[in-house]
């Protein structure tokens, strides 16, 4: 596989193949969580042993950006402000994608006196994402 381009790696409010890109985003992150279920016992031999497809799935999305007045980045402070669980896409360069449900767990604004007003923010998964392969 070749190196892909960070830019094109973007945040939908919507879904990753028709919502509305979030204006103004310079990083994009996902973390997969696994939670893992530990069933070692004396049988073991002294190793830990994991239960395998046990435990709770999870995925978090962070983005940081500059802010620029966009509509989207709006309603996308209502749903942090009404802690409500909307629909968003992540749009991957090669065409993959994973669209669900999520959370806003923290929104942050700030500006320095000399800079530009930047946001950032954190989305937790509710329910299981849909990951699509191009």
């Amino acid at each position: 596989m070749s190196a892909q381009k960070g830019r094109n790696f973007l945040l939908k409010q919507g879904t990753a193949t028709g919502g509305t890109t979030l204006a103004g985003m310079r990083v994009t992150g996902l973390t997969v969580n696994n939670e893992q279920v530990d069933v070692t016992n004396k049988d073991s031999g002294g190793w830990r042993t994991l239960l395998e497809g046990a435990g709770t799935q999870s995925m978090d999305i962070s983005v940081e950006g500059v802010f620029t007045n966009a509509v989207v980045e709006h309603t996308v402070r209502g749903y942090a402000l009404a802690n409500n669980i909307s629909a968003f896409g992540l749009l991957f360069p090669d065409g993959d994608y994973i669209d669900g449900t999520w959370a806003i767990s923290n929104y942050q604004r700030s500006g320095s006196f000399n800079g530009e007003e930047t946001y950032s923010m954190t989305l937790q998964s509710s329910g299981q994402p849909t990951y699509t392969s191009a």
